[in-house]
């Protein structure tokens, strides 16, 4: 009974040792693959929102026009004095963007967006509230993906 016992005794110990090698295998970090810049998924979608409601919500017309590509913006000039006025006649923006759905056509992606805006004019008028369904389409430029449409463009104004 004692080499059976003794036996028993270093089986255990291996599967321990072994049990110990798969959990420490286990928490070791995979080296993850550099994210594609030319691969539109909807993280890519998620965060290129997220940088649109951080430049409105900032009030930060730069920011802003440094997710679009305005020369290749169908009129991107009229859009973009359209946008001026815009953060000229508002004191401060709420914004929340839900990507709804997101597809690929060819070098672009389109997506559809829920959106809600609070606009608070500088001349103390009534908040602006408005909730519309925005299409976007984008594409790569310069190693990153920018806005190359959105419609539709009156969302971005006051009444």
């Amino acid at each position: 009974m004692g080499l059976k016992a003794a036996n028993m005794r270093s089986c255990a110990t291996a599967i321990l040792l072994a049990l110990l090698f798969c959990v420490v295998a286990w928490g070791q970090d995979t080296p993850q693959r550099p994210a594609d810049p030319n691969r539109f998924d909807a993280q890519t979608a998620s965060h290129l929102l997220l940088q649109l409601s951080e430049a409105l919500q900032g009030h930060s017309q730069k920011q802003f026009f440094n997710l679009f590509d305005l020369a290749r913006m169908k009129d991107g000039s009229l859009f973009k004095e359209q946008i001026n006025s815009f953060f000229t006649q508002t004191e401060s923006i709420r914004v929340h963007l839900n990507l709804v759905d997101t597809s690929i056509d060819g070098d672009r992606a389109n997506l559809a967006v829920d959106a809600e805006m609070e606009a608070a004019p500088v001349n103390g008028s009534a908040i602006t509230r408005k909730s519309e369904r925005l299409y976007f389409a984008v594409a790569t430029a310069s190693n990153s993906w920018r806005f190359i449409e959105l419609q539709p463009r009156s969302f971005f104004s006051l009444p």
